[in-house]
């Protein structure tokens, strides 16, 4: 094999396959990436045995074929490289020789019948999305994916599309992310839990500007754009019935500025119990009072104005759960509904655009 490839380009695509790669592996050939060259292109593909990435990018080949390459050597390499024209030249014993203005590299290579066999993306169950949407989407649910392995099928996002309507669902047990896009046009039924990891690179992946395909297919979560393809195995599990988790009945609603009410738990937080960091919420006529306590360090509190109406609630929330909601969420104005001081609230943009978090309450 030996290729010319512009050196920004091939950086770009070399990101996003190193970013796949794990530290440790159980296989050596698995800390690599696979490099093959073709007609007038180079692919770059890495694996961890649960997602996958495919990059292909214009080269001039001058002899096809194929190498693996350890993926953070090549990533380390390629990053002090100037902006300039890079050769990839594969020599006896798989060494390979490594060119780019005056400095030249021989990196050890293994040859790529060892490398893991993966998919080409092959369906016709494709979604088209706008990118903005898919990274928004993301971006207000992934917070709340659960970290305990014990939880397995928690440990994802639970994504669905069902006429045309597209969900994604997070929950880590404590508290529950839901966003909703409506669809122009009916979209394929699918429905799977895409694992942290792939949801992870796809946010890195994914432009706000350009139209991406996704689908679900043979147990796999497959994302496509120009030039790249991610698949990633599907958690096995069922998830939770997320729809039983969001309440119903709502007799306790306040509207507040979500600015103010972010930098308020932020500043009354600061002496709440580190572990859980509990700020008490009592809501009367007209206003909020929150408040937070430590045996260590002391007590806070602070009053804003608030749009409720009704008999006074007190209900303890974690912090920190409640600052992960409001970042995420758009809007000026932030709608909390409760029903009682020992039910979970629902945290939401007053403008309604379709993304809320269920987060239950704390004994304070």
């Amino acid at each position: 094999m030996e290729v010319h490839v512009d050196r920004d380009a091939f950086m770009r695509g070399l990101q996003m396959a190193h970013n796949v790669v794990e530290p440790r592996q159980t296989l050596p050939v698995l800390a690599n990436v696979l490099l093959e060259a073709q007609g007038d292109t180079l692919r770059m593909t890495a694996t961890d045995l649960e997602v996958s990435v495919r990059v292909t990018g214009p080269a001039k080949v001058m002899k096809p074929g194929t190498i693996t390459i350890s993926a953070r050597k090549l990533m380390e390499i390629v990053k002090e490289l100037p902006a300039a024209p890079l050769a990839l030249k594969v020599q006896e014993n798989a060494w390979v020789a490594l060119r780019c203005a005056g400095a030249s590299y021989r990196l050890v290579g293994l040859t790529p019948e060892e490398f893991p066999a993966v998919g080409d993306g092959a369906t016709t169950g494709w979604l088209t999305l706008d990118g903005k949407v898919l990274r928004d989407m993301l971006g207000q649910t992934t917070f709340a994916i659960s970290h305990d392995e014990s939880r397995y099928a928690h440990n994802g996002v639970l994504l669905a599309v069902h006429d045309k309507e597209l969900r994604m669902v997070a929950t880590d047990g404590h508290r529950l992310a839901l966003a909703i896009r409506p669809l122009t046009t009916a979209g394929p039924a699918m429905s799977g839990i895409v694992p942290r990891k792939a949801v992870q690179e796809v946010a890195r992946i994914v432009g706000s500007g350009e139209e991406v395909q996704i689908a679900i297919s043979d147990n796999q979560f497959m994302l496509r754009m120009p030039n790249v393809l991610l698949m990633a195995r599907l958690i096995e599990g069922t998830f939770p019935n997320y729809e039983q988790v969001v309440p119903r009945a709502h007799p306790h609603r306040v509207t507040l500025s979500r600015a103010a009410l972010t930098a308020a738990l932020r500043r009354v937080s600061v002496l709440s119990e580190e572990r859980t960091k509990p700020v008490r919420f009592l809501l009367s006529p007209g206003q909020l009072k929150l408040t937070a306590n430590s045996p260590d360090y002391g007590e806070a509190e602070e009053q804003m104005e608030a749009e409720f109406t009704g008999e006074e609630i007190a209900i303890g929330f974690n912090s920190r759960y409640v600052l992960d909601a409001l970042g995420t969420q758009g809007g000026e104005q932030v709608l909390i509904e409760m029903k009682d001081g020992l039910s979970p609230g629902v945290f939401k943009s007053f403008e309604e655009d379709g993304t809320l978090c269920v987060i239950m309450p704390m004994r304070i």
